[in-house]
C-alpha cells in the first residue's frame, strides 16, 4: 500500500476513533505507562507535539511533566524549503498560535531552542511495531531532524495505529522509533 493511500486511510479511521470513550480510555493508560517508565525519569529536556484531536492526547502529558520540573520543548516546523523542525521552550506562559498544519505552536519566535534533547517523543498516524517505522503526515520534518540528532525516541500508539508489520514501503530515510508504548505492551 502507498504511503498516500495508508494515510488518507489512517487519517479517516483516527478521525473517527477520536470522537470515542475508547479512545480517552487508550490515551490516559498511554500516559500512565509512558509516565512509569525510565525515559521520563532518566530525562530532562523532553520535546513533544501539541497533538491534534486525532492524535494521542498530550496536553495532560506536558503538564505531567511541568509538575516533574521537566523542560518542555514544542516542535515547531519552519517555513522553510528544507522542512526543518526546531524545538522551542515551552512553559505555562507560553502563547501559542496555530500553523499552516493546524498545530500549536510556541508563538514567541525568541522563545529558547533546543534541539539537543534527552527524549522526543514522536507522533504518527501507523506504527510498525516488529520495524519500529512510522507513517507521519508527509512532510518528512521529524525524519529529517532524528537522522541529525541523537535523542531517544519514544511514541504512543493507540490501537488504530498499530501495524504488527509495515504494509507501507520503508524508504531509506524513515527513521525508526527507538521504544513504542502502546496499550498493551511497550515495544
Amino acid at each position: 500500500m502507498k504511503k498516500s493511500e495508508l494515510r488518507r486511510e489512517q487519517i479517516n479511521k483516527l478521525k473517527e476513533f477520536a470522537e470515542t470513550e475508547e479512545k480517552k480510555a487508550e490515551d490516559t493508560v498511554l500516559l500512565e505507562k509512558l509516565m512509569a517508565t525510565d525515559l521520563i525519569k532518566e530525562s530532562q529536556r523532553i520535546g513533544v507535539t501539541a497533538s491534534l484531536p486525532l492524535e494521542v492526547d498530550t496536553s495532560e502529558l506536558i503538564a505531567r511533566l511541568w509538575d516533574m520540573g521537566k523542560d518542555v520543548y514544542l516542535a515547531k516546523a519552519r517555513n522553510d524549503q528544507a522542512h526543518t523542525l526546531d524545538f522551542l521552550r515551552y512553559t505555562y506562559m507560553s502563547k501559542l498560535v496555530k500553523s499552516k498544519f493546524g498545530i500549536e505552536e510556541v508563538a514567541d519566535e525568541a522563545a529558547e531552542i533546543n534541539n539537543d534533547l534527552d527524549l522526543i517523543i514522536v507522533p504518527g498516524l501507523a506504527f510498525a511495531l516488529d520495524s519500529h517505522i512510522r507513517v507521519g503526515f508527509g512532510g518528512g520534518y521529524y525524519d529529517r531532524f532524528l537522522a541529525k540528532h541523537t535523542a531517544k525516541t519514544v511514541a504512543l500508539a493507540n490501537s488504530k495505529m498499530q501495524f504488527e508489520t509495515s504494509i507501507w514501503p520503508v524508504e531509506k530515510t524513515d527513521i525508526p522509533i527507538q521504544t513504542i508504548v502502546t496499550p498493551d505492551k511497550i515495544y
